[in-house]
């Protein structure tokens, strides 16, 4: 391949994260995660037993936050 330089491959968006995962996502702990859950600001879906949250939903969150910072 000569000359030919690829942009590097973007990572792949789950659709789905662990609360772990989006706790780290958002850099906040898995606690603030629960309470932005129970508190209706943060979206989740349960699986199983267990809670996801959707790439959407960490979106709308950040989205919001964004809103609340410019008001």
């Amino acid at each position: 391949m000569s000359g030919y330089n690829a942009a590097p491959a973007a990572p792949a968006v789950k659709m789905l994260y662990r609360t772990e995962e989006a706790a780290s996502l958002l850099s906040i702990s898995r606690t603030a995660v629960y309470g932005l859950i129970r508190d209706g600001k943060l979206r989740a879906v349960k699986i199983g037993g267990r809670r996801r949250i959707p790439h959407s939903s960490i979106e709308d969150y950040v989205r919001q936050l964004g809103a609340e910072t410019r008001a």
